[in-house]
């Protein structure tokens, strides 16, 4: 059986700027997802990103282009940044828990950098609408 599209998530970091910005990911938890990852696929859109998790170190074979490595903590820091690591290669994040793996550039364009920490947006939830109040079955 074929699946559908994977379901994006969204993390959230202060900019470069200071400013609220956000990504989009799809997450490879799974031990298939995280050994496929990328491989012979298209590099993410700008804003779009792979999270792989649990993942410490990864690898570039079979990656069409070179790709921006983001090792990321525990507890959701940003430990480092590999920018613009062309296929054919591995890197590995000491102490690192998880990996954000951007198309080349985007790390800097969007304004992560080392020390940021990224969190989880909270999914909207529709709420019913009641009697009292029919506008409410928008999400809020």
């Amino acid at each position: 059986m074929r699946s559908g599209p994977p379901t994006l998530h969204e993390l959230r970091f202060a900019g470069a700027d200071g400013q609220p910005a956000r990504i989009r990911v799809a997450r490879a938890c799974s031990f298939v997802a995280r050994l496929r990852g990328l491989i012979g696929r298209a590099p993410p859109a700008a804003g779009h990103g792979l999270w792989i998790e649990p993942c410490s170190a990864v690898h570039t074979f079979g990656v069409p282009g070179s790709l921006d490595l983001v090792f990321v903590s525990d507890c959701m820091v940003v430990q480092r940044i590999e920018a613009a690591v062309p296929p054919r290669r591995i890197r590995i994040g000491s102490g690192s828990r998880r990996v954000l793996e951007l198309r080349a550039g985007e790390a800097a364009r969007i304004g992560l950098r080392v020390g940021v920490r990224l969190e989880w947006a909270r999914a909207r939830r529709a709420r019913a609408p009641t009697p009292e109040h029919p506008d409410q079955g928008e999400n809020r």
